[in-house]
């Protein structure tokens, strides 16, 4: 008997612990209810188990819909879990790698909801949630967020950013992706920390981010910010006195408009006592460096310099009085570089003549390798009154230098009419120089089409699709000289932006900023489009610099 009692008792002990598990087990949500796993993140045991299924169940109703996050199911998954989801990432800070997890899931969810979760997981701590933070910066970028969540948010990419002081791997990672958040959420309160981080010289910040910040000052285009980009027209590096941001402030400048006009040439006319003071800066620590150079610099005439590049890609008339009495200066680098901003200005007919002139008499006073600067400025004119300038210097017997009869010849042949394509034929026929192979390599097909289409706009427009790189490159310059503020031109221009060709694109997009005098919404918002598919890789850097430029002179046109 007291065998039969212990057996039985452990029986029932068996059974107890059974119906415990049964119980437990029924206790327990779905792995497909994503609501129950929601849930279940309040328990530490459960909740990798938990971020796991909600991450496989929110894949599956992305994939079921065509990665449509707006969606019935989508949006029901949204609504199920994102509260859940926010309150364990902020109330259990110390689960980091659940946390992680957490912001992943969040990043691909895009729920403007889950704004507080982001937030938090800006404020990073060091050696302990930086990934955190970076996915964070990373979501915030992307979010359809209300303006007053919108300054919430670059407040704190803010307050973030200023805090990262290092230079390990992830600190320069943290600022990169914190610059690029604040630039696309693109709120005022961002422009004070993104100067802060644009004019910083610190060995423990690379140059690279100062420029990658003054980019996002464009993106701002906010005219109080303006002193401070010409502050840092002059900055360099620390460790290398070469890498400067003379690419990245015009950029920048260009989207601000005309507030940058005044400025600009206040330092052209050496007015900018700051200005000055940072160029020479730069010219000392080049002498640190590489005394002979230093000594060939001239510091005014450096800050000149930069100051012509600027006012070019602004590209406002008004700049050019200022421009033509700098092209008239004592030093020939300033001339050079008055001469060719010139020639990229939205000029009228009745300013061609005077700027013609100025590039004409600097091709005259300057070094031969500087006058093909000048030959490439006069191509960009897109001016019927200096071919036969272009075919003279072609015709000019060259030994010293040959390549500038190339150049000269080549710039003829891109503006060639089916008159002036004649006479390129009997020069290249005459020609009895080693460069006669290079003549009819790079311009028989140039003057072929020139016959063929003469001044007809049509035909230059179907042009733009032929097989022949440079052919269709030609079409892109005739188009210019041919159809300005004509909107058959300015949309077959417009239609090839995207062109595959990276030499095609940059020819239209010169065209167009020729052509365009009124600006161009298809234009812009087509360049818009290529910087979204493209931005990162080469095609699009290459480009980068003069597609900005041209898309923010179309819009400040367009509003005049």
């Amino acid at each position: 008997m007291p065998m039969f009692v212990s057996q039985l008792k452990r029986w029932s002990s068996v059974g107890a612990l059974a119906l415990a598990f049964v119980t437990v087990s029924a206790c327990h949500a779905d792995p497909d209810d994503a609501a129950g796993q929601a849930k279940e993140l309040t328990d530490p045991v459960r909740r990798e188990y938990a971020v796991g299924n909600l991450t496989r169940l929110y894949s599956k109703a992305l994939m079921d819909n065509k990665s449509d996050r707006a969606a019935p199911a989508v949006k029901a998954f949204d609504d199920a879990t994102y509260e859940q989801l926010v309150k364990t990432y902020i109330e259990a800070p110390e689960d980091t790698q659940n946390g992680e997890r957490i912001v992943l899931l969040l990043q691909e969810m895009r729920d403007p909801r889950t704004l507080p979760a982001l937030l938090k997981a800006l404020e990073w701590r060091t050696e302990v949630n930086e990934e955190h933070a970076i996915t964070a910066a990373r979501t915030l970028a992307v979010l359809q967020l209300p303006p007053a969540d919108k300054s919430k948010a670059a407040q704190a990419l803010a307050k973030a950013l200023d805090r990262v002081s290092g230079k390990r791997p992830v600190d320069n990672r943290m600022r990169i992706e914190f610059l690029r958040a604040l630039g696309d959420l693109n709120d005022p309160s961002a422009a004070e920390v993104l100067t802060r981080v644009a004019l910083r010289q610190s060995e423990e910040q690379n140059f690279l981010i100062n420029n990658l910040a003054t980019e996002q000052l464009g993106k701002l285009a906010d005219p109080s910010t303006v002193p401070a980009l010409i502050e840092a027209l002059y900055l360099f590096d620390p460790s290398d006195p070469r890498n400067r941001l003379t690419q990245a402030v015009p950029a920048a400048l260009v989207r601000i408009g005309k507030p940058a006009l005044a400025p600009l040439v206040n330092v052209l006319e050496g007015k900018d006592s700051k200005a000055l003071a940072n160029s020479k800066a730069w010219i000392e620590a080049i002498r640190q460096r590489a005394p002979q150079m230093a000594e060939a610099m001239n510091p005014v005439a450096e800050m000149k310099k930069e100051a012509s590049f600027s006012l070019g890609t602004l590209g406002f008339s008004e700049a050019i009085p200022p421009l033509i009495v700098a092209a008239g200066d004592a030093d020939k680098g300033v001339q050079l570089g008055a001469a060719v901003a010139l020639a990229s200005i939205n000029r009228t007919e009745a300013e061609t003549p005077k700027i013609r002139e100025v590039l004409l008499n600097t091709y005259k006073s300057q070094e031969k390798i500087q006058r093909m600067q000048v030959l490439r400025a006069i191509q960009h004119m897109y001016d019927p009154g200096l071919q036969p300038f272009l075919l003279a210097t072609a015709k000019a017997p060259e030994e010293e230098l040959p390549d500038i009869r190339v150049i000269a010849l080549n710039a003829y042949a891109m503006l060639a009419n089916k008159a002036e394509a004649g006479q390129a034929k009997a020069l290249i026929a005459a020609d009895k120089t080693p460069f006669k192979g290079t003549f009819e390599s790079q311009n028989n097909g140039l003057l072929a089409s020139a016959v063929e289409c003469d001044e007809a706009l049509p035909c230059w427009v179907k042009k733009l699709d032929d097989k022949d790189e440079n052919v269709a490159r030609k079409a892109a310059y005739m188009l210019a000289r041919l159809g300005r503020n004509n909107p058959t031109a300015i949309a077959a221009l417009t239609s090839k932006i995207d062109h595959p060709k990276e030499l095609v694109r940059g020819d239209v997009l010169s065209a167009l900023d020729y052509a365009a005098t009124k600006g161009s919404p298809e234009a812009v918002d087509k360049i818009e489009k290529l910087r979204k598919a493209e931005e990162g890789r080469a095609s699009w850097n290459h480009i980068k610099e003069r597609a900005i430029a041209t898309q923010a002179k179309l819009v400040a046109r367009a509003k005049t």
